[in-house]
């Protein structure tokens, strides 16, 4: 029988953050950031950039987005 495998103690180079921008709650209007590595040197992936279309609300819009600019 063998023996379980000892948990590794977690490497700050193989850190994954998750950081909702917004909208997370509101169909068609999510922006997500996933980040990658240690912090001083971390990769950014943009992911789930929703888009949502005009209601009667926004007369003239036929296409809403999260703006990445703002």
């Amino acid at each position: 029988m063998s023996t379980p495998a000892s948990p590794r103690a977690a490497d700050p180079r193989d850190e994954l953050v998750f950081l909702p921008l917004g909208g997370s709650g509101e169909i068609g209007m999510n922006l997500n950031l996933y980040g990658y590595g240690p912090e001083d040197d971390r990769c950014w992936i943009m992911v789930d950039l929703g888009v949502t279309f005009g209601d009667e609300r926004t007369p003239g819009i036929d296409l809403i987005m999260p703006d990445p600019a703002f």
